[in-house]
């Protein structure tokens, strides 16, 4: 390295370096959290805020814009992973990201951008309030009920779950059921994880066959929907949580539960009973190799496990932690508004307090669910899956994910342009760039990401001044997962699900309706529309309508045409005043305002306030003026001014008489 290289980085280390820590520090809790909120490990959000840093922080086209896991794709990413699985995921992310390499090499990049303001912020909202309502449930340590009304709707019995005063009792109560907890949920994870995935071959085996008879092939159709190494895979994991689960229960006919409550111990101890019978039934379901049987017995497995971690759970401490962060991220920004301590992300201030108070306190509440090391928890594409896949719903999830995240990477890096005087964005480099990070995060098995505005905002607002900042901040993400990932597993969950009801609750922007409606109500009646399909559908749908309903309005704007018609004091004269669109929506109106014309009349047409003319009015206007030259009568109009205007390749009608208007 040179002397002179040598200083230009020292320059960008110096410059960059306090703003890169600043990122870091908003980052980390948000990669988690979104993670949890998209229905992934943690670590797919770690690993896609590390490449969004590293990889697409050097190749972007704009240069001060952080990328990683962003809140709008959240309800996209819960969906795929519920439906399809993580590793079907990772095939749909890897796509998108070629999508957006392809669309930014064909300078598409601004197209992204081409959506009405109305259906963006429309967008947006509907997706705070799924995040909102969705994390509030995560909040008290509940699950969300699985879609936009049913979360809305249960709200209230979350707040009533989160309400209550916690029953302290003594701190070695605390710390059995905080163990007792921990322990119990693994085995869930690992039950719902056996049911999942079977419920998922089980549906790729039956479309499978479906296509076999469509094709004829009775052959491939006559093949088991389950294959013998599926369900050996199946039964050797129900086996180990049937294991673990009757040496929980031995253990605690030992050493009972003990709480400050009486009922909790036995609920404990029923709910693991009731597990346990369930899962041998499956077990035994496993064995006769049924599909009907194991269709039926291995979501009570999976339900009756959830109920053994839900017996021993603390939804009131949750809650608690929960208003705590909530309390902190209000808070802190007004305690430090002219300290340098206004540099420290109150996302981070909140983390770090719920984590000391769950540690101090050793708190019965669910904490991160991290692995001992990252690449253990990742889950990669799964190849041989896309011959059995539904193939349309891979394609939707597909062109969702690029869609969505390109346009809110370009509008974000908009914004971004906003803040800060130096260089501009380039839109085409910063779609590829995107396109590299998203094909590395499917291929890795991680999120999905975008630009995010916080983290970009936090990066211009501390100073950053080039592209390193983002580098810098992938690299410190990187060093805390290697070294200190242990420290992940001591965070309640609760504290990062309260960091995305207030960033939901901030996407709800429900003031910018009277931004909209000065350009008028139907803005706001887009806008409105937008929220209800995104909310009450899914996201593709409710964008979809919003595209529609702008469009509609467009339409009806251009085919709007004002004819006002003077007849003259003088002779047979007439004029025919046209403003706006004379499109073929309206001919029918400007042909019968001709026809009302008498034939001997001489009409003279302005069109000094007419907007648009297109080839089937033109051609009215030249068949009526033949009919009406027929009848004695004469038009007056400027025609090469006319096709000069608005249609430069239309044939001139040419004068029949010397003297007639028309030329």
């Amino acid at each position: 390295m040179t002397r002179q290289s040598e200083t230009a980085f020292l320059d960008k280390l110096r410059h960059d370096l306090l703003p890169s820590l600043v990122v870091f520090l908003v980052a980390l809790p948000l990669c988690m959290g979104i993670a949890i909120a998209s229905g992934a490990p943690v670590s797919a959000g770690l690993v896609t805020g590390i490449i969004g840093g590293i990889v697409v922080g050097s190749l972007a086209g704009s240069p001060l814009q952080v990328s990683g896991p962003a809140a709008g794709l959240t309800v996209i990413v819960y969906g795929i992973v519920q439906k399809q699985g993580l590793e079907i995921l990772g095939l749909a992310v890897l796509f998108a990201g070629l999508v957006q390499i392809a669309a930014g090499l064909l300078r598409a990049g601004q197209w992204f951008r081409a959506v009405a303001p109305a259906v963006v912020q429309g967008m947006l909202s509907g997706i705070g309030i799924l995040i909102f309502a969705g994390q509030f449930h995560v909040m008290v340590d509940a699950t969300p009920k699985g879609g936009g009304f049913k979360d809305i709707k249960a709200i209230p019995h979350s707040i009533g779950l989160g309400l209550p005063l916690p029953e302290m009792g003594t701190q070695e109560q605390r710390v059995q059921q905080r163990d007792l907890l921990g322990e119990v949920r693994k085995i869930q994870d690992l039950q719902s994880g056996v049911a999942k995935r079977l419920k998922q071959d089980i549906e790729r085996g039956e479309l499978r066959q479906k296509k076999a008879l469509e094709h004829e092939d009775h052959a491939q159709a006559a093949e088991p929907i389950l294959n013998e190494e599926q369900i050996k895979t199946a039964l050797t994991t129900q086996q180990q949580v049937l294991e673990q689960l009757t040496a929980v229960q031995t253990r605690n006919e030992k050493t009972p539960l003990s709480t400050p409550n009486a009922e909790v111990s036995a609920n404990f101890a029923a709910a693991l009973q009731q597990s346990i019978e369930s899962v041998r039934n499956a077990e035994t379901t496993l064995k006769s190799s049924n599909i009907a049987d194991i269709k039926a017995a291995m979501p009570i497995a999976d339900e009756k496990s959830m109920a053994v971690t839900q017996s021993i759970k603390s939804h009131a401490w949750a809650g608690k932690v929960g208003l705590l962060a909530l309390a902190c991220m209000l808070i802190w920004p007004l305690l430090v508004k002219k300290t340098p301590l206004k540099m420290v992300p109150p996302q981070l201030v909140a983390v770090v307090v719920a984590t000391v108070l769950c540690a101090a306190l050793a708190l019965p509440v669910l904490y991160v669910n991290a692995p001992e090391k990252l690449i253990d928890d990742l889950h990669t594409p799964n190849w041989g899956s896309l011959a059995n896949i539904d193939l349309p719903m891979l394609l939707q999830a597909i062109l969702t994910l690029a869609v969505v995240a390109s346009a809110e990477t370009l509008l974000c890096a908009t914004a971004v342009d906003q803040m800060h005087t130096g260089p501009r964005t380039q839109y085409d480099r910063e779609l590829v760039a995107q396109g590299i990070g998203n094909t590395l995060c499917g291929f890795l098995g991680a999120l999905p990401m975008t630009g995010v505005i916080v983290r970009s905002a936090a990066n211009v607002q501390a100073g950053g001044k080039t592209r390193w900042s983002a580098i810098f901040h992938g690299i410190w993400l990187l060093v805390f997962v290697v070294f200190l990932g242990f420290l992940l597993r001591l965070i309640p969950t609760a504290s990062l699900a309260a960091i995305l009801v207030l960033t939901g609750y901030k996407l709800m922007n429900f003031k910018v309706m009277k931004r909209l409606a000065r350009f008028g109500w139907g803005e706001v009646f887009i806008y409105i529309a937008t929220v209800l399909g995104v909310v009450f559908i899914d996201l593709l749908n409710g964008v979809l309508i919003g595209i529609a309903l702008s469009a509609l309005k467009m339409l009806l704007k251009f085919s709007k045409l004002e004819m006002e018609y003077i007849k003259r004091p003088e002779g047979h004269a007439a004029d025919l005043h046209l403003r706006g669109a004379a499109t073929f929506l309206k001919l029918p109106l400007l042909a019968a305002q001709l026809e009302k014309i008498p034939g001997n009349t001489e009409l003279h047409i302005h069109f000094d306030e007419l907007t648009e003319i297109d080839h089937a009015c033109f051609e009215l206007l030249i068949n009526w003026q033949r009919q009406h030259e027929t009848q004695g009568g004469k038009l007056v109009l400027d025609w090469e001014r006319l096709a000069g205007t608005f249609a430069p390749t239309a044939q001139i009608p040419q004068p029949r008489v010397k003297g007639d208007a028309g030329h």
